[in-house]
């Protein structure tokens, strides 16, 4: 899953949100993880990312998709099939999201802003590129995908056989779109009870703060 997917799976919690998005930049042990202004639920949220990446990568709709498009673009896919759903989650919106896109898109990105001191510095020119570029509501348009596939293709040079995924998206979206309407609701239901998990760990952890939490659930 992309940025969009992991954004919406953080149950509108900021600190979930900002561990979400530094899940790809954290490496290691999360409970070793030491930045200034990382909280606990912030780890939670790493943890988060973690668990929606490894629900995805083991699905068998998931490999489905991939397996879609793996003859021309072989393991690559995976990073591709991640952008797709994004896409498919920003056009089917209505059905998977909460209120509009682009109400939820701007709450994102308050988000972003607000907490940038907590976040590390080498991660704030991802920070500045989103917002403005307002990426999250740009995933609904297929050629915003093409430019940032290229984009993608151009920075990367491992991946720059990707430049031209769109064109497989378009050609295949009702069965891509198909695949991520049967994956989709099972992913929002396991995070939906990691979130209950951690939230009621918390609340224990707030009443009787003299006992050591027990292990996150994530």
């Amino acid at each position: 899953m992309n940025f969009l997917a992991h954004f919406l799976l953080s149950a509108n919690d900021e600190d979930l949100r900002l561990g979400n998005f530094l899940g790809d930049l954290v490496k290691g042990r999360v409970e070793r993880y030491d930045h200034p202004g990382v909280t606990p639920g912030i780890k939670a949220g790493i943890r988060l990312h973690r668990a929606i990446d490894s629900f995805s990568d083991t699905h068998p709709v998931v490999r489905r998709t991939k397996q879609r498009i793996a003859h021309r673009y072989g393991r690559l896919s995976s990073v591709i099939v991640d952008v797709y759903y994004d896409h498919v989650l920003a056009r089917e919106w209505a059905t998977h999201g909460e209120g509009t896109l682009p109400a939820f898109a701007d709450d994102v990105y308050r988000t972003l802003r607000g907490n940038l001191g907590r976040l590390p510095e080498e991660i704030h020119p991802l920070v500045h590129a989103m917002t403005q570029g307002d990426w999250l509501t740009g995933y609904a348009d297929i050629a915003y995908v093409g430019r940032a596939l290229r984009g993608m293709a151009r920075r990367a040079p491992v991946a720059r056989d990707i430049g031209t995924a769109a064109e497989e998206l378009a050609a295949q979206y009702t069965d891509i779109a198909a695949d991520f309407a049967e994956f989709f609701p099972q992913l929002q239901a396991h995070c939906t009870a990691l979130v209950a998990a951690h939230r009621d760990d918390q609340s224990a952890s707030s009443e009787q703060r003299a006992t050591p939490p027990g292990p996150s659930p994530f």
